[in-house]
């Protein structure tokens, strides 16, 4: 797998929606092309040392991943993405830096097909906020569409047990997942005891990060394998069919909680 990590640098001067278009423009553009296997974004993580170096500091980083070197140049030399950035440089004048790289963290990829992805957005509501939308799994059938119901299976405070049925590309499936709720570091930790058709593994965490009172970086994790079906009998088709569906869903299933999370934030604000 050739990642290509991106380093951008926005003017103080650029409206915070518009580097949000931007980035969901570039999103957009990457799961479109058919060459992407995944795409990121996130606001860069300011660490004290960064306040005496910002003429250095990025302001927001994003990766691509691509199967091999052929694919990422076949993707970044496309003329879409040429008309993009021309657009882009002229409306937000940034700086960019980049590099192409292989996976440089262990456990991305695994030898036993076990593969790690990571993706986040920013959400202008205080983190209190969007961890409440994450912890109501009752809620999840009206917050994200594909899912039909949720039945809870065991509760605790600290943990439960759902089954969850959805549409998943026009068909039904069901799963039964154990979420382990840490409120004090705001993570669900979720991991899929029964898994639906083609997932060997499922698992990952949710986590809502403050990044001051009212902005929080949403983030969630999938670790997860492939395996094959009697519908989808080769290896190959089967990881790379649960690839895209972890691709698509990670950046739905992000914006389904911002917006609503922004939607709460926005009630609370008008009630003070």
């Amino acid at each position: 797998m050739i990642v290509h990590t991106l380093l951008y640098r926005f003017p103080p001067e650029n409206d915070e929606s518009d580097i949000r278009d931007f980035f969901a423009g570039l999103q957009s553009l990457a799961v479109d092309s058919g060459l992407v296997a995944g795409f990121g974004w996130q606001q860069h993580v300011l660490l004290p040392a960064d306040e005496r170096a910002k003429g250095m500091t990025a302001t927001h980083v994003a990766q691509v991943s691509c199967v091999d070197i052929p694919t990422l140049r076949k993707f970044s030399e496309s003329a879409p993405v040429h008309d993009f950035v021309a657009k882009w440089r002229g409306k937000l004048n940034y700086e960019a830096a980049y590099a192409n790289h292989e996976t440089l963290l262990p456990g991305a990829e695994k030898e036993d097909g076990m593969f790690h992805t990571e993706h986040t957005m920013t959400v202008d509501a205080p983190v209190d906020v969007v961890f409440e939308v994450l912890a109501d799994v009752m809620g999840y059938a009206e917050l994200f569409p594909p899912t039909e119901s949720v039945t809870i299976l065991e509760e605790s405070e600290t943990h439960q047990i759902v089954r969850l049925v959805v549409d998943v590309s026009g068909q039904t499936q069901s799963w039964v997942s154990r979420r382990d709720i840490d409120r004090p570091n705001r993570t669900i930790a979720y991991r899929q005891l029964e898994t639906a058709a083609i997932v060997k593994h499922m698992g990952g965490e949710w986590r809502a990060l403050p990044l001051d009172d009212q902005r929080t970086q949403l983030v969630i994790t999938h670790d997860f394998a492939a395996r094959p079906t009697e519908k989808v009998p080769s290896q190959e088709e089967a990881t790379r069919l649960l690839r895209a569906a972890v691709e698509n869903n990670s950046h739905a299933d992000l914006t389904a909680v911002r917006d609503e999370s922004e939607k709460r934030a926005q009630t609370v604000g008008s009630r003070a």
